[in-house]
This record gives C-alpha cells, sequence and structure tokens, in this order.
C-alpha cells in the first residue's frame, strides 16, 4: 500500500477513535424527557412558567418539589438558591438528593418574609436545581423563577395624616401635621372604649355579683372598665403611629409590646373571675353535710388554674416572638413542674381524700382508732377527715394525706372487735 495512503488511514481512525466518545456522550446526554420537576399548584418543567405567590410580612410558606425520574439511569440533585432582596429568603432549601430509576423523590422548602418587611412588588427568588445523570455525570440546570408579591401590615402610606387612618387631616396650620389626627384618634378610641363599658360591664358584672354572697357589683365594674380601656389604649397605639407614618421596625415593636400587654392583662383577668367564679361554687356546695366539695379544695383549683392560664400565656407569647411548639411544650412542663412543686401537700391531701372515698376505708358514724386514739367519723371531705372524741365534746380535723397514711381499725367493719 503507498505510504501516503496508509498515513492517511491511519490518521482517520485515529479522528474516529477520538470523536466516539464525544458523539457518544452527546447522544447519551440527558433531555426534558429523562425528568420532571413539580411544584403543585405553582409549577411543573414541561411548561417552564413562573411560580408567583403573594405573602404578608412575618409569614412562611412551606412547599414540596417532586422530582420525577422518567428513565432508567439514577439521578443526582443539586441545589443552588439566590434572592434579589435581603427580606424575602428561602428559610430552608431541599437538601442533595438521589433520584433512583424510574423513581420520584419529595423534596420540602420554604420561604419567609421578614416581620418588619414593607410591601413590595419585585422580590425575585431563584432556585438553580442541577440534575446530573449516573454514572455518565452528564448535567442539566433548570432555573425556577419565584416571583414573590409582599402584602405588609405596616404599610402607612395609605392611612398617614389621617384621622383613623381614613379622613384627611385638612386642617389649618398648626394642626395639619400628622400628630392632630394621631391625638384626636386615640383620645376617640378611649372614649369610644369608656362608653362601650358603660353599657357593657354594668351587665357583667351584675351577673357575677349574683354569684357572690358581698355586694361586689362597683368592684367588678371598676376592675373590668379599667382593664378593657387601659388595653384598648395600649393596643389602638399601633394605628395611631401608622397615622404618624413610622417605620416598619417601629411598628412591629409596638405591636409585639401592646400584644403582651393585652395577653397579660387577659390572663389576669380570666384568673380574677375563674377565682370569683370557684369560691362560689365551693361556698355553694359547702352548704350541703354530705357534699365532698368545700372552700377547702379552693388551693387545688387555684394550682390546676394557675397552670392551665399560665401555659395559655406564655404559649401566646412564644407564638407572638416567634418561638417553635418544642418550646412551648417545654415551658409547659417547666411551669406545671414548678407550680406543682410549690403544692406538694395541697395536692397530696387531694389525691389522698379521692383514695379514701374510693377504698371506702370508713363511712360517716364509724367508730375508728388512728394512732392509738379513738374517735367516732363526723365528715370524709377532699381535703380532710372531720372526727369527733367518744365524748362528742371534740371535732378533729386531720388532712387526708395523714389520714391514708395512718395505720386505722374501722370497729364497724369489724363487729367481733371490742372498743
Amino acid at each position: 500500500m503507498d505510504k501516503k495512503k496508509l498515513i492517511a488511514i491511519t490518521l482517520v481512525l485515529i479522528t474516529v477513535m477520538i470523536m466516539a466518545p464525544i458523539t457518544s456522550d452527546q447522544s447519551e446526554a440527558i433531555s426534558q424527557n429523562d425528568y420532571s420537576i413539580v411544584i403543585a399548584g405553582y409549577y411543573d418543567s414541561d411548561h417552564k412558567q413562573d411560580v408567583n405567590i403573594d405573602l404578608a410580612n412575618g409569614v412562611t410558606i412551606e412547599s414540596s418539589l417532586y422530582i420525577y425520574n422518567k428513565c432508567d439511569k439514577d439521578l443526582d440533585i443539586q441545589f443552588m438558591t439566590h434572592s434579589s432582596v435581603d427580606e424575602v429568603q428561602f428559610s430552608s432549601v431541599p437538601g442533595a438528593g438521589m433520584v433512583k430509576a424510574n423513581g420520584m423523590v419529595r423534596l420540602a422548602f420554604s420561604i419567609t418574609v421578614d416581620a418588619t418587611c414593607n410591601s413590595m412588588d419585585d422580590a425575585n427568588l431563584k432556585m438553580d436545581v442541577t440534575v446530573t445523570e449516573l454514572p455518565d455525570n452528564v448535567s442539566v440546570v433548570e432555573t425556577i423563577n419565584f416571583n414573590i408579591r409582599v402584602i405588609s401590615d405596616f404599610d402607612s402610606d395609605g392611612s398617614y395624616n389621617k384621622f383613623f387612618g381614613v379622613i384627611e387631616n385638612n386642617l389649618p396650620e398648626p394642626f395639619n401635621t400628622s400628630v392632630t389626627p394621631f391625638i384626636a384618634s386615640l383620645v376617640a378610641y378611649v372614649l369610644l372604649s369608656y362608653l362601650a363599658c358603660k353599657l357593657l360591664v354594668p351587665r357583667l358584672a351584675d351577673y357575677f355579683d349574683r354569684m357572690t354572697e358581698k355586694d361586689d357589683k362597683k368592684k367588678f365594674e371598676k376592675i373590668f372598665t379599667s382593664l378593657v380601656v387601659l388595653s384598648i389604649a395600649i393596643v389602638t397605639i399601633n394605628p395611631g403611629l401608622v397615622i404618624l407614618g413610622a417605620d416598619a421596625h417601629t411598628l412591629d415593636l409596638a405591636f409585639r409590646l401592646s400584644m403582651t400587654f393585652v395577653i397579660l392583662t387577659a390572663a389576669f383577668a380570666v384568673w380574677k373571675i375563674y377565682i370569683y367564679v370557684m369560691e362560689n361554687i365551693l361556698y355553694e356546695y359547702e352548704k350541703y353535710d354530705d357534699s365532698i366539695l368545700d372552700t377547702t379544695l379552693m388551693p387545688v383549683f387555684s394550682t390546676f388554674g394557675k397552670i392551665i392560664i399560665c401555659i395559655f400565656a406564655v404559649g401566646c407569647l412564644m407564638y407572638l416572638y416567634g418561638f417553635n411548639l418544642q418550646g412551648l411544650l417545654v415551658s409547659a412542663g417547666l411551669i406545671t413542674l414548678g407550680i406543682t412543686m410549690g403544692a406538694r401537700s395541697v395536692l397530696a391531701q387531694f389525691f389522698s381524700g379521692i383514695s379514701l372515698l374510693l377504698t371506702k376505708r370508713f363511712h360517716q358514724g364509724d367508730h375508728v382508732t388512728i394512732h392509738g386514739e379513738a374517735y367516732i367519723v363526723k365528715r370524709v371531705k377532699l381535703m380532710y377527715t372531720e372526727f369527733t372524741t367518744k365524748e362528742m365534746d371534740q371535732v378533729i380535723t386531720i388532712p387526708n394525706d395523714s389520714v391514708e397514711s395512718s395505720a386505722i381499725h374501722n370497729y364497724d367493719a369489724d363487729p367481733n372487735a371490742e372498743e
């Protein structure tokens, strides 16, 4: 063979050998038909539309991204995110994932808007999804655009320098500043709440007064009116600051502080009402000789009331300041532990009373000895038991935890025994 031809054939073979893998890679390159990315209700990679979401400030939206593998090779998934503004971010991003051949994987993510974010229409988030076909390591990047419109609670443009945030301030100088509608609106809110209290509070006070032995109607009216007017005055500071044109950070701080006051005030009011109601319910039951309920049970109901009200108040405060449910459960446990530790003796008497009533170790009129002393059972209560001496000249009251732990000989339960 001619030497030149041999060289030419050799070069062609070398070229074919070099180009073959490249051609093979190109033919095996990953395509849109090999996978599908779906965000339910928002996005489908087959159509590649933008994700449009409206969110309020301080809100977190959680969603899931589904990746379907339509080919017979495994796919490796990687994520990278970008945000055009600091106030709107991906608060959690899907981790790297592996999608088996002809399989599907679900990956969670969330978007959070800062609590003090102002309204905006142009917040843009991007999520770059890198899909790599294994073992060829051929990749494609798909970008998902999130267009976020923020509707903030702290916008003051529409309420600035307006009475009640609605009526324009067209007064002449020096009353044409935003201070005038702020003061006027605040005073008006307080006066309206006071008038409402004068109409509604007497009925509420009269209802609670009928439940008590004392004439406490005036006391109830004073307490309820003061709490309601003060709470409304504190709460209306926030819309007042909107009238003044305060920034979002100031409005957020004022809102949290005012709601903290309202929560604590509400907890105090509920506590007072609860104590009044329980005292009078127990007082009514105490009038009956055969009733196991009496005012000595008040410490028990007080303890349970404290636990429930404190947990509710702390839960509201933790939610207000952005703490999670796990923290709430820990706080509830600590509150319960603290209150029960402080009321151990009360709870011991209460549960011992329940035990005595259930086991029926003795009944009213039984003759018993406790620690060598002879008594006659007069009355069994949940917190204590009353005994009389054999001469019926003294009434002895013993806490039920002491009775429960004592050795008791009931002569009426043993007819053959001698006293």
